[in-house]
């Protein structure tokens, strides 16, 4: 069956993920850290958390269904029969997929000021550099209680989800745990209700998805053109830095687009006109467990410095400090 490939998919995520993450972090601390100072932490951060982030991947095994007018993630784990306990997890699988996005808008955040507006980071030195994470906390508590008390399991939803749990996992609806925006209600005589508490939850997560994406878009468009703009000003060796910067820029941009917003934001699109794609449902499943993994591999093959310690190359290159402000390798 289908969910059995993505579980698959996410246990084999899990396995990497731990590999990926441990080696990056391993890069930062012996190669990096001098030099990178305080935004080493930043790094560091994501990259423990992207850890931390497949081990309740697998712990909820998420999937995802798309019923009509609704959208569905299943926790599908060793936990999906403890009523109140399975719930909370979906619920807190929510909150860090929210931390997740956010931290990453975060490291975007820093190398925008770090390239754009140096001065300001005499604001983050000492314990103050704390202050920079409040946000990506805010988006993820904010996830959470969005899910909660927005997306609530109801004897609607699990009547409606009776035939398609029984289909694809052979489950009862009312033992499952899971959360769902229902967008409408219809009554005996079809008769479409909007359910105003749905609608908040969801529209309250597209917007926090939506402000993690414009904050991406926003400080890499003005981070490539400040970079682009010294271009003439620099050596030959700072701007041959500064081309593995730019890939490393622009792939770390398009990779979250192509597996965390495009298939989370099409799962919350998608149900408004009832149109089913198992293909979405799948993809949106896998690519969550996915980009946790293969994110630090952008970092470690497009940066020299990273590249040439993992093949033990000889004249192991340094990071110079003016540019090392611009590197996001968590």
């Amino acid at each position: 069956m289908m969910y059995q490939i993505l579980h698959c998919i996410q246990f084999v995520s899990f396995i990497v993920s731990q590999f990926t993450n441990g080696l990056l972090l391993y890069l930062i601390w012996t190669k990096a850290r001098k030099v990178l100072g305080a935004y080493s932490y930043l790094m560091a951060t994501f990259s423990m958390y992207a850890i931390m982030y497949n081990y309740v991947d697998v712990i909820t095994q998420p999937l995802v269904v798309i019923e009509k007018q609704m959208y569905v993630v299943v926790n599908h784990g060793p936990i999906r029969h403890v009523p109140v306990v399975g719930f909370i997890f979906t619920c807190l699988f929510g909150s860090s997929f929210g931390l997740c996005i956010s931290l990453l808008s975060t490291q975007f955040f820093y190398r925008y000021l770090a390239v754009c507006r140096p001065k300001s980071l005499s604001y983050l030195e000492g314990r103050q550099f704390l202050l920079i994470f409040v946000p990506a906390l805010f988006v993820s508590v904010t996830w959470f209680f969005f899910c909660y008390f927005g997306l609530d399991i109801t004897p609607e939803k699990q009547e409606m989800l009776k035939g398609p749990f029984m289909d694809y996992y052979g489950e009862d609806s009312k033992t499952m745990s899971f959360v769902s925006g229902l967008f409408w209600s219809e009554d005996k005589n079809g008769m479409a209700h909007w359910n105003v508490k749905d609608c908040v939850g969801s529209l309250g997560l597209a917007g926090l998805m939506i402000i993690c994406c414009s904050t991406i878009v926003v400080c890499a468009v003005k981070t490539y053109k400040k970079m682009n703009d010294a271009g003439n000003l620099l050596s030959d060796r700072t701007k041959e830095l500064n081309r593995q910067l730019f890939i490393t820029l622009s792939l770390q941009t398009l990779l979250p687009f192509m597996l965390m917003y495009g298939p989370v934001g099409l799962l919350f699109l998608f149900p408004l006109f009832q149109i089913n794609i198992d293909l979405l449902s799948s993809s949106a499943a896998a690519s969550t467990a996915i980009y946790p993994a293969v994110e630090p591999l952008i970092a470690i093959f497009c940066i020299k410095t990273f590249r040439k310690s993992l093949f033990c190359y000889k004249g192991r290159g340094k990071i110079s400090s003016a540019a090392a402000s611009t590197i996001r390798s968590a």
